[in-house]
């Protein structure tokens, strides 16, 4: 047991401080580029926004992100461990969703043609990082067929991409949970990585969630605005959502691939989000609604239209639920390794049981209620 906590890190500490603190830096200065120029979005029926706000936040992450991730390897490379093909292969799928949003925030594609690039781009990552096995509990694992595992590899990724972006409709709420799940993957990364036989060769792909953790933080405050939540200086756009969107599932693919967590742990990260998505779809499919259609039907919306129009207060909340999914995330993770009890599945069930619990009751006592005349 003691052995246990002793810490190896798998990058120095220092190395990854200076890298968060670049890219929160250096996203915050392309964060003010951007402001000045690209594409804005209009205030419309759906938002929540009554100003035209630049819409290019997204675009200033990725740059920052892969700007500092180059300049570390570049004179740092040595210091970070394994094969950097994952890490390559990562930040090249999330970069290319990204772009693809940032396509879609100037052109404002069909929906189905943004589905059927997602579904093209998701199945060649999966072929990569698709799932082989399942485990349900202690002792109950699943073997997957190969096509079963690419196409729920696939749909997993699928899921996050869209769960995120239909989640970025209130300020400051996805950049919050965006910036829990990439620090929470890295504290999993440099606790568990070097317990497991290859942990080592996820060294990059713990750079890369450090620097855009960074990069969120930096974008963050215009987004979020100090003193005036309620006037966001910028949006990430469909850029940012999908380039985080892609990070968070993809790294879930990964980190399992390694034996450093689960499959269920992308579950955890984003278990509040994953239900008002998903429920909110299931509602309006059964209304016989265009699930494809942009809407204000979404829980975080009704509370916004219905109990406290304030930002601020509702991205505090979803932050807190997000964090303590995670960490309960993490602890199943460390039960696991410490008495070789795999309860993951069976605490994640537990937890979305819970959430979508309070999602009913909630949503039924919001639309009990009028409507709120003007935000705060």
């Amino acid at each position: 047991m003691t052995g246990f906590w002793q810490i190896t890190w798998l990058i120095p500490p220092g190395l990854l401080l200076g890298a968060l603190a670049a890219s929160a830096f250096v996203s915050a200065l392309l964060s003010i580029l951007v402001m000045k120029g690209g594409p804005v979005d209009l205030p419309r029926e759906r938002g929540a926004h009554s100003d035209p706000t630049p819409t290019s936040g997204g675009l200033a992450i990725m740059a920052a992100s892969a700007l500092v991730i180059g300049l570390t390897i570049t004179f740092y490379g040595h210091a970070i461990p394994g094969s950097w093909r994952d890490g390559l292969i990562l930040f090249g799928f999330a970069s290319l969703m990204g772009i693809c949003g940032a396509v879609d925030d100037v052109a404002d594609l069909p929906a189905s043609w943004r589905l059927a690039f997602q579904i093209g781009l998701c199945l060649v990552f999966a072929y990569f990082y698709r799932v082989t096995a399942l485990d349900f509990g202690p002792g109950v694992i699943v073997q997957v067929p190969p096509v079963i595992g690419l196409l729920g590899s696939a749909a997993w990724l699928i899921l996050t991409l869209n769960t995120i972006n239909f989640m970025d409709g209130s300020n400051g709420l996805a950049i919050g949970a965006q910036t829990i799940a990439m620090l929470v993957f890295a504290g999993l990364i440099l606790l568990m990585a070097p317990l497991s036989l290859f942990g080592a060769y996820l060294g990059l792909v713990l750079l890369i969630c450090v620097c855009v953790a960074g990069a969120h933080l930096g974008f963050a405050p215009f987004n979020l605005p100090p003193g005036k939540p309620q006037k966001a200086k910028a949006f990430q756009g469909d850029a940012g959502s999908m380039f985080a969107g892609a990070l968070i599932g993809g790294a879930t693919l990964v980190v399992k691939a390694y034996g450093v967590g689960s499959v269920w742990f992308g579950g955890f990260l984003l278990a509040p989000l994953l239900v008002d998505v998903v429920l909110t779809l299931i509602v309006r499919a059964r209304k016989g609604q265009n699930v494809l259609k942009p809407h204000k039907e979404h829980l975080y919306q009704i509370w916004l239209q219905h109990r406290d129009g304030s930002h601020w207060r509702l991205a505090l909340r979803v932050w807190a639920l997000c964090l303590f999914s995670s960490l309960v995330g993490v602890g199943a993770r460390l039960i696991d390794r410490i008495y070789h009890t795999d309860i993951r599945f069976l605490v994640l069930v537990a937890l979305i049981a819970a959430y979508t619990v309070g999602w009913l009751v909630l949503r039924k006592q919001l639309l009990m209620r009028p409507l709120l005349n003007k935000a705060p």
